[in-house]
């Protein structure tokens, strides 16, 4: 029997997964220092640690400003507007992280879909192949197949029409085009 070889493999198979083992690389790697701590500040604003430890230190300002722990004199009095100077200037700055670890994942998320589009029209490109192979097949067999216009449509050459085809410029978005799989 004949087995298939590896030779037999299309080249463009070993390409896409590669390209998809860089991208995510890429993505699991900062680029920089403040992208390394924006994204563990805002990872750890969203735990529930973060929500517990910031319980604890609001319980224990009104305790200590309610003049109820004994050698520390209050400093922040009834309605503590130090503490709600330091609570709104907190937020604005866990907002910003959050913002930047967003816009970053959301350029990983478009640099995805840019090599899934690409991926999808390899697949087309190598599926409407196989399905002119058939047609011959089956008509060189003389097999009869069935005559419908999803059948013709399927074994008709068409142009790509999509913005992200061959010649295509790369879109806006992101920091860079990605290069065009073939």
């Amino acid at each position: 029997m004949n087995q298939p070889s590896k030779s037999r493999v299309p080249s463009f198979v070993g390409e896409s997964a590669d390209k998809v083992i860089s991208i995510e690389n890429e993505a699991v790697q900062p680029r920089s220092n403040s992208e390394l701590i924006s994204d563990a500040l805002a990872g750890f604003v969203g735990t529930i640690s973060f929500v517990i430890f910031q319980l604890a230190a609001f319980a224990a300002w009104v305790v200590i400003n309610l003049g109820k722990v004994p050698g520390i004199a209050p400093f922040d009095p009834f309605p503590y507007p130090l503490l709600s100077s330091i609570t709104s200037l907190e937020a604005v700055l866990i907002a910003a992280f959050v913002l930047i670890k967003q816009n970053r994942m959301g350029i990983i998320a478009d640099r995805r879909d840019h090599l899934d589009l690409q991926v999808n029209l390899l697949t087309e490109r190598r599926t409407t192949q196989i399905i002119r192979m058939l047609d011959r097949l089956s008509t060189r067999l003389g097999v009869e197949h069935p005559d419908d216009a999803g059948s013709r449509e399927a074994g008709t050459r068409r142009r790509c029409r999509t913005p992200c085809g061959r010649g295509a410029q790369p879109p806006a978005w992101g920091p860079g085009p990605l290069k065009t799989l073939r």
